[in-house]
């Protein structure tokens, strides 16, 4: 059996046209780093992660920056930042995903986390979307497996 079929799968997703907060708000209450958005027959479209929030949060150009001393907070600009990038539409935010199906083998899971830089992924069958699994939980699956449990 999967162990994907035995990993406890958060029901995290929003839909495609929700608001950047809409989005932020549903990735507070998850308790993982990404939750999946999803079209009208709950495919996967994408991921929206916590570096999205922040991207969403924040000026563009701190990407680029290596250091930010010079740079002053400023009391409001946060507010006022979210108050813009708040009603957005999460697709200007999100990553471009793609999902494991549920019957995918414990290598291949663990190459996908490997390689990605959040430490969920969407999970579907038959294409359509089931859950995020969180790498911790899914490592804590596959000890399990061996007989090694938290204790």
């Amino acid at each position: 059996m999967s162990p994907l079929r035995e990993t406890r799968l958060v029901q995290a997703s929003v839909p495609r046209a929700a608001s950047f907060l809409e989005a932020a708000r549903a990735l507070f209450g998850t308790g993982i780093s990404a939750i999946a958005v999803v079209d009208d027959e709950q495919r996967v479209v994408g991921v929206f992660t916590d570096d999205d929030l922040l991207r969403g949060l924040f000026p563009g150009y701190l990407d680029d920056l290596r250091h930010t001393a010079f740079l002053r907070e400023e009391p409001g600009a946060l507010r006022a930042r979210l108050e813009t990038a708040g009603g957005d539409r999460v697709e200007r935010y999100m990553r471009e995903g793609t999902a494991v199906d549920i019957d995918t083998s414990a290598i291949h899971v663990a190459e996908r986390f490997l390689h990605s830089p959040w430490g969920a992924l969407a999970v579907v069958e038959n294409e359509r979307f089931v859950g995020m699994v969180d790498q911790v939980d899914f490592v804590e699956t596959l000890m399990r497996q061996v007989g090694i449990d938290r204790e």
